[in-house]
């Protein structure tokens, strides 16, 4: 155990150390599982109905399907453009993302550049390129490089933030008239799906802001300051929007996005005062056009929603936080809680707590994504929990269940089955003593089997009785009780012991109406084969007993001991006198829930007891079975209340009728009862068993 407990450890620190290192440096194929994993935050809120709604101040003017349609495909004339950037003037900021990089002709050009310089609140978008696929001139960089980033502090001699050697910007005369300009270059995760913005890029050595950084630097007319270090941007700010120590800001994305047909703004359906004082952000969401990205919450996002959802993330101060430190953590404690939970020796509650700390983690995160905005790794954390829960179940598997087997073939020769496997689970149990439980006890008996085995030769007594026990006690085996011991030709089986079982007294119930099947089927066997045929009495009865290893210090059997046992073995004894074949108590009956047909056949007082106690014949369910039950139930009545004439004359037609052992028992009973003269008024129904 010493030895199992040292592998343990090294399992859970082993765990612990690979999880952080390949947490640290981002190992591909390992980041692509986690990213889908951590997806599903998405769509566990949009399951859960809340709602992320965006800021009411921005809105996207898309050209959509409906447009293409009305006005012509993509592109349009630039004098379109103008008209539908000139219904935007009352608009605080309007970011355009679209890039006119090549020149149309000259009078749609004019007017184009016309209406923005008119505007006065257009913020125009260019591409950052990895080849060159345009020529700049100098004026056009000159005028672009006004609009970068000019508060940068320096920390370091170079910079992790991401450089581009190629550009593809407008055409000049459109970039003059812009009121600025700002890339919209956005960059992939490596499955190729859009869950980061970047807070800027540089270009011929200055630091350009992002669209959507840039469109927020002339909301809220205020400008970007930046410090750089040797990992990227260790703080950004933006009025009273701080990021400190990320080159990108995880989008938190909306269920929502507020799109505006460019239609409809065209043609005056939406009004000019709706836009005023509001970011209004132009972008293309026909799929024919074809600018969509895969994002976490749908395979074909616009990509003006990238822009959006960054504006209003930041206006809300509703964008993600990674929180790594956090993580780690995770990744340190949840191996060694797991280590803990591999104390418990039952495996079944070993599994149970492994899922409730996934469960646990996977509430808590969520409940940090939707509520606080922080964006934990889960899948780390399921990593975690799976790889140290996994790794220790197979070490218990090779190294304790081996030692088991060994153990259970030295000893399975000695004891039973049952002990061994005790003794496997719990070698502390081991011991003589036991524990009190409720159980139920099943008696069986081969009616006559002395007298029957006097007129056989002993290899054909041998013969009936292995026939008789092998499926007999499969059939106890099958409905989940243990078989206590063989007392001569009668069998002793308990249920709910020495495990729990559920539902053991229908378990047990059930049990004897399959072995009186059993019995009568080899019953026929037997005397085809020339042999006397046989027949089975059974009793049943559920209560307190103490069960465990009960013996000497030298030899111990697990076995139950008790009146319940007692009173088991009294009912099996019962059926000799009332001609049953199963005889239940109360205690039975009335904690079984299957519907099984039970009929009531005495009060008695059993031998060794003093208080009556009602006992039932539990019987196959047929319809001739149900009909005797109601008709014997109707006699008892009268038996009861001493009205021994009727009740009489009643078993008498039951017995007549269907040959019932019962009602013939009863029917000389009551014959008895009005020779005797008993006096009505005291009597009690109760009988008193003078035999076992």
């Amino acid at each position: 155990m010493k030895k199992f407990l040292i592998y343990r450890m090294l399992v859970a620190f082993g765990v612990i150390i690979v999880l952080t290192f390949v947490f640290k440096y981002k190992i591909p194929l390992v980041e692509k599982i986690s990213n889908n994993i951590n997806d599903s935050k998405f769509k566990i809120r949009t399951a859960l109905s809340i709602k992320h709604e965006p800021d009411k101040r921005v809105v996207v003017v898309d050209v959509d399907e409906e447009s293409i349609n009305k006005l012509g495909r993509w592109p349009w004339d630039r004098k379109v453009i103008a008209g539908l950037i000139g219904k935007l003037s009352r608009a605080s900021v309007v970011g355009l993302d679209i890039v006119f990089s090549e020149a149309s002709n000259p009078e749609s050009d004019r007017v184009l550049t016309e209406t923005i310089s008119n505007n006065g609140n257009v913020v125009l978008g260019f591409f950052f390129r990895d080849n060159a696929t345009q020529d700049i001139d100098e004026a056009t960089l000159e005028k672009i490089s006004e609009f970068s980033i000019f508060r940068v502090k320096m920390e370091s001699n170079s910079t992790k933030v991401r450089e581009f050697q190629f550009i593809e910007a407008n055409i000049p005369e459109i970039t003059d008239a812009g009121l600025a300009s700002a890339f919209f270059s956005i960059e992939p995760d490596l499955d190729g799906l859009y869950r980061n913005y970047p807070l800027g890029y540089i270009y011929k050595g200055s630091l350009f802001p992002s669209m959507g950084f840039q469109i927020l630097r002339f909301y809220l007319n205020k400008d970007i300051e930046v410090t750089l270090n040797g990992n990227g941007f260790k703080e950004f700010k933006l009025g009273d929007i701080k990021v400190s120590n990320r080159n990108y800001i995880r989008l938190n994305y909306y269920d929502n996005v507020e799109y505006v047909s460019a239609h409809k703004v065209l043609n005056g359906e939406i009004k000019e005062e709706y836009f005023k004082d509001k970011i209004v952000i132009i972008g293309i969401t026909e799929v024919g056009v074809y600018d969509l990205r895969p994002t976490p919450i749908d395979p074909v996002t616009p990509g003006v929603s990238l822009h959006y959802t960054l504006v209003s993330n930041m206006l809300k101060s509703d964008y993600l936080t990674d929180k790594p430190l956090v993580d780690v953590i995770f990744i340190i404690i949840l191996p060694i809680l797991v280590f803990g939970v591999t104390f418990f020796r039952k495996i079944s509650i070993r599994l149970m707590i492994y899922l409730l700390m996934i469960i646990i983690d996977l509430v808590f995160v969520n409940f940090m994504f939707i509520k606080q905005y922080i964006w934990l790794n889960e899948s780390y954390h399921i990593f975690s929990i799976l790889f140290t829960s996994i790794i220790s179940e197979l070490l218990l598997f090779f190294i304790t269940d081996q030692k088991s087997l060994m153990i259970k073939k030295a000893f399975a020769t000695y004891v039973s089955p049952e002990v061994v496997d005790i003794m496997l689970k719990d070698p502390e149990k081991l011991k003589l003593g036991g524990e009190n439980r409720e159980i139920t006890v099943l008696f069986t008996d081969i009616r006559g089997f002395t007298t029957l085995s006097e007129k056989l030769k002993s290899e054909q007594v041998v013969y009936m009785l292995n026939q008789l026990n092998t499926p007999l006690t499969r059939i106890i085996i099958e409905n989940g009780g243990m078989l206590d011991k063989y007392i001569g030709d009668a069998i002793m089986a308990i249920f709910n012991a020495p495990v729990d079982i559920e539902k053991h007294p229908d378990r047990a119930c059930r049990a004897a109406l399959e072995m009186y099947r059993k019995v009568e089927e080899l019953s026929a066997k037997f005397q085809s084969e020339g042999l006397p045929p046989v027949k089975i009495g059974i009793g049943v009865n559920t209560g307190e007993a103490t069960v465990g290893n009960i013996g000497s210090d030298i030899r111990f059997d697990y076995t139950a001991i008790g009146d319940s046992v007692n009173l088991a073995s009294r009912l099996e004894g019962l059926n000799k006198y009332y001609k049953t074949h199963i005889i239940v108590s109360e205690s039975t009956k009335s904690k079984t829930t299957e519907p099984f047909i039970f009929r009531k056949v005495d009060l008695v007082v059993v031998k060794g007891k003093t208080e009556p106690i009602a006992i039932y014949e539990l019987m196959e369910d047929t319809e001739t079975n149900r009909k005797i039950a109601d008709l014997f139930s109707d006699a008892f009545s009268d038996y009861l209340k001493g009205e021994f004439s009727e009740a009489k004359n009643k078993f008498e037609r039951i017995f007549r009728e269907y040959e019932d052992g019962a009602s013939e028992v009863y029917m000389k009973r009551c014959e008895e009862l009005v020779k005797s003269g008993i006096d009505r008024t005291k009597w009690n129904g109760v009988y008193v068993a003078k035999d076992k």
